[in-house]
């Protein structure tokens, strides 16, 4: 932070830091971008880097100063140093106005130019960006116009992208809430969201919006009952996952005009994110589950839910659409095991030409029963190899850990050597974690090197 950045209050900010790595031996920061705000997303498109934020107006700081009130940036490749972007330059969306700002800040990286940073009254909660434009979603709690029954709508705001510059030539409204940004999909000039619409029954719909962000076709009242949790749009076809007790996943249509649903599986767990694997092929990643029935001292069923077994990886052959196959899966660990793949997906490391899968895992031993954590087993990483026709075979595990910290973790363990970020270069392995970053040879994952971080 720079030391003169003096806020009146407690405050979040985002710094984005450019090195020049060109001489590996002598690193060089050139440049320091810092918005106030927290982290909503960002995106790289060539030499062009966007930054979104968000920032809550600072209630308790309203009549000490307008400029406490107002969103504040700073470039240092600027000679303006701190910038107060004032109530003049403040837009606000139409029909949607909350006490939030969203601010959106775009740099090409190889012109020199200052960062051009825009402010909006209002917050998003899901990104999706492509080449040429870039959506906002926002959710909406109101009430039905008639009935004044709550009603929770997710707002779409599509900004167009010209490097570094953004621009809003589109607004939208759909049904329910988007649950990440793989719920939502640009192509063909078409937007398609996959969207959860609340109530005593949960629904869940499909929307397909037109260049005017007006819906041209949509399937609703899907799995009623269940919620999504995960969503893959691939070209003109999509694929849903809902969940209550057991995991469908849907094989859809996105024919603009009329989609449809062309087939669906059920199986025991839930895939909380998925992947694409060639054509005909999806990789699942999620929890096995097991259902349970409750029932009553007379022995009448009064409940059925699911309860988490360990972690479990699918394969899936989608190539008939009517009629898809889990083709391969494993299950990981007992009840408690994790990983931080099924929340964030840029944990995962995939190469399909090297057919190469590996994933930081937390794995717990099988409990005394269905319901009861089992004991902390492995923290580290699974290195998987991946074939279509032959499923998952186990390469190894790596691990940061040390036989201290496995005693010193207790039954909820955590560990600053927790690996977080898996790559390669090469022939080499690459793992990281807060406390180190280790190397191993990809043929046999023999360790090469490590580096531990003080």
């Amino acid at each position: 932070m720079y030391p003169d950045l003096y806020l009146p209050y407690p405050a979040s900010l985002i710094k984005a830091v450019v090195y020049d790595i060109r001489d590996k031996s002598n690193v060089k920061k050139t440049r320091e971008i810092e918005l106030e705000g927290t982290y909503l997303s960002s995106r790289k498109i060539g030499s062009v880097l966007y930054i979104l934020a968000n920032k809550h107006l600072p209630y308790y700081a309203i009549g000490d100063s307008a400029d406490d009130l107002t969103p504040r940036y700073r470039d240092s490749a600027s000679s303006e140093g701190l910038v107060n972007i004032g109530f003049e330059a403040i837009r606000y969306f139409s029909g949607f106005v909350e006490p939030n700002y969203l601010i959106i800040a775009g740099v090409d990286l190889s012109a020199g130019e200052p960062v051009q940073v825009d402010a909006y009254l209002g917050a998003g909660d899901n990104v999706y960006v492509c080449q040429s434009n870039m959506y906002v979603a926002m959710t909406h709690y109101g009430a039905d116009a008639v009935s004044r029954e709550p009603r929770v709508s997710t707002q779409v705001y599509r900004f167009a992208l010209k490097q570094g510059r953004t621009e809003i030539n589109g607004m939208g409204k759909v049904l329910g809430t988007v649950l990440n940004q793989f719920s939502m999909d640009e192509y063909d000039g078409y937007f398609r969201l996959a969207a959860t619409v609340g109530g005593d029954i949960p629904k869940n719909n499909i929307y397909i919006l037109d260049e005017d962000l007006k819906v041209s076709g949509e399937i609703t009242d899907i799995a009623p009952g269940e919620t999504i949790y995960s969503a893959r749009f691939m070209g003109n076809r999509g694929y849903l996952v809902t969940f209550r007790t057991v995991d469908p996943l849907f094989v859809i249509d996105l024919d603009p005009r009329s989609p449809k649903v062309l087939g669906a599986l059920k199986i025991p767990g839930y895939s909380s994110y998925l992947h694409p694997y060639e054509r005909d092929h999806l990789i699942g990643f999620g929890k096995d589950t097991v259902e349970v029935v409750d029932k009553d001292s007379r022995g009448n069923v009064v409940n059925v839910r699911a309860v988490e077994l360990g972690l479990k990886v699918a394969l899936f052959d989608v190539s008939d659409a009517s009629a898809p196959v889990e083709k391969f899966s494993v299950r990981i660990g007992g009840r408690g095991s994790d990983s931080e793949l099924l929340y964030n997906h840029k944990a995962l490391l995939f190469d399909p030409e090297r057919q190469l899968l590996a994933f930081p895992v937390e794995v717990r031993k099988e409990g005394a029963d269905l319901f009861t954590y089992g004991e902390l087993l492995f923290n580290g990483a699974y290195v998987y190899r991946i074939d279509p026709s032959r499923g998952f075979q186990l390469l190894g595990q790596i691990s940061h850990w040390t036989d201290e910290d496995y005693l010193k973790a207790g039954f909820w363990g955590y560990c600053e050597r927790n690996i977080q970020r898996i790559m390669f270069i090469k022939d080499t392995l690459y793992t990281l974690s807060l406390g180190m970053v280790k190397a191993n040879d990809l043929h046999d994952l023999a360790q090469v090197g490590r580096l531990v971080i003080p």
